[in-house]
């Protein structure tokens, strides 16, 4: 297990058949090496480099002879191995969730709520490995029918930088426990934590091949996607990559999960407790800066309380603490990397350009107000815009940022059809005092997750995934038993077999 001490590493090797892989080089500046930098302040805290094409087959190689063989142990001890993986986790603590916070620049308070998530994960599959089954019907004449689960062999799974423990973990977890072995690819941005939860498997008695962790870009990510010794690929992404990785996949017919970006709307009716709003609006674009692809960033608010509700959205925001990431009190830490910072930075512009107008932030921080230490961080001001219309490409495109785009609505059929009125589908949320209106609502909502006087709690035991183009499949709760297993038929005749052909 790697020491908690041990918060800032030097070199990062891929994690392959139950240890670190060797690199070719020492010095780490070689053609493939890739240095991580600290959102804080800008500078490379470690490097790694880049998993080569006979590595991943041997890779993919390693996962299909292990997964050979675990898939024939009893549930039970898959059952024991995750629970075990749960409790190094949340023994861990400290240590992970710095590690995730050095990665992603997400406040300490978020990431170490991810800990305990990733552990709650981990606890769920333990239970549902236990009870994977099929179905038995009677056939005529006592002859038996039933249906098998059975794993789908070697898996990928492709992370988000945003998220990397979880992206991790909600792959992993019931990829295991249903008998498959995983090939993991972090974000080429934030792979600390995965290949720290490599050594914990490990630890936890999970065979040598089953999870392993590999290193690199989009090249790196392809090849995976390609092997013919992979039935599955889970990618968590933008839709744009995400539609090349399915691509890929569709032509070896793999079985695929696709949990994709998403431009959310959250609807706030006359009637709703405004300041409950205000903070789901507040949860629903300032957490984790902005970086969640089920964020509602469309805040459709009925105009009979528009004014008062933006006006205690200022004061509020305003309050915000940003940040040292790593200091408990800090409500917003930087963007996770200078690309995603200047994105942000390019749509605050497009959205004056377009007529829209920046009510609060949208700029970075001033330095004069952050430590020595921070300066050089990705600090950005949450966004505010008022006089936003439903054509404006703030308000169609995805930021991935803390930028709100505030529309007013007079009526319930008018916002729902306005809601619906995109290409993505994976969040919608809806604040009101009248519980019927509320679920009238999601239910007319074209979105893979809805919320009802809340926004973007994602509980282990609930589906998450989108539909339209946020995506393909679902991840967590029963769901992911359809989408990490395959059904097999079985028909026993009991009785001579019936012909009409001479004997």
């Amino acid at each position: 297990m790697a020491s908690k001490s041990s918060l800032r590493p030097h070199r990062l090797r891929a994690f392959v058949n139950g240890r670190d892989q060797a690199l070719a080089t020492t010095a780490g500046a070689g053609t493939r090496a890739r240095h991580l930098i600290d959102p804080t302040n800008n500078t490379p805290h470690s490097f790694y480099e880049s998993t080569t094409p006979i590595e991943i087959r041997d890779a993919l190689q390693v996962s299909s002879d292990a997964q050979r063989k675990w898939k024939l142990e009893a549930p039970a001890i898959r059952s024991r191995i995750l629970r075990q993986a749960a409790d190094i986790i949340l023994q861990n603590e400290e240590h992970l969730s710095n590690l995730e916070t050095l990665d992603t620049g997400r406040p300490i308070r978020e990431t170490q709520f991810d800990v305990h998530d990733g552990a709650e994960c981990l606890y769920y599959y333990s239970g549902v490995a236990n009870t994977l089954g099929g179905s038995s019907y009677e056939m005529p004449g006592g002859s038996l029918a039933y249906t098998i689960r059975e794993p789908l062999g070697v898996t990928v799974g492709i992370g988000a930088w945003n998220y990397p423990l979880q992206s991790a973990l909600w792959k992993s977890a019931p990829a295991l426990a249903f008998g498959n072995s995983i090939v993991f690819k972090p974000s080429e941005f934030t792979p600390s934590t995965a290949l720290w939860l490599g050594q914990c498997y490990k630890e936890a008695g999970l065979p040598d091949g089953l999870f392993n962790v590999i290193l690199g870009a989009k090249d790196v990510g392809a090849e995976l996607v390609q092997s013919d010794l992979v039935s599955k690929v889970s990618f968590t992404g933008s839709a744009e990559s995400g539609r090349k990785v399915y691509e890929m996949a569709a032509s070896g017919m793999k079985k695929v999960t696709m949990e994709l970006g998403g431009k959310s709307p959250l609807i706030i009716f006359s009637d709703s407790d405004l300041d409950n709003a205000v903070s789901g609006a507040m949860l629903a674009n300032w957490y984790s800066s902005g970086q969640v692809c089920s964020n509602g960033t469309r805040v459709f608010v009925h105009d009979s309380i528009a004014d008062d509700f933006v006006d205690r959205l200022v004061k509020r925001t305003k309050k915000l603490r940003i940040g040292d990431p790593t200091n408990v009190t800090t409500d917003i830490g930087p963007m996770c990397h200078r690309e995603q910072y200047q994105k942000v930075l390019d749509y605050v512009r497009l959205g004056q350009e377009e007529g829209a107008t920046l009510l609060y932030g949208g700029k970075e921080v001033d330095k004069s107000k952050l430590p020595d230490t921070l300066r050089d961080g990705l600090f950005l001001t949450p966004a505010i815009f008022t006089e936003c219309n439903d054509n404006m490409r703030i308000v169609k495109e995805e930021v991935f940022g803390m930028l709100m785009t505030i529309l007013t609505f007079s009526d319930e059929e008018e916002v729902i059809a306005r809601a619906n009125k995109t290409r993505f589908g994976l969040g919608a949320g809806v604040f009101t005092s009248d519980i019927q209106r509320g679920h009238r609502v999601v239910s007319r909502l074209e979105a893979g997750c809805t919320w009802i006087n809340t926004y973007n709690v994602a509980p282990v035991q609930l589906p998450w995934g989108g539909m339209k183009g946020s995506g393909i499949g679902r991840e967590n709760g029963e769901g992911a038993i359809e989408s990490w297993t395959q059904l097999k038929s079985v028909y026993c005749e009991m009785n001579d077999v019936e012909t009409d052909y001479v004997q």
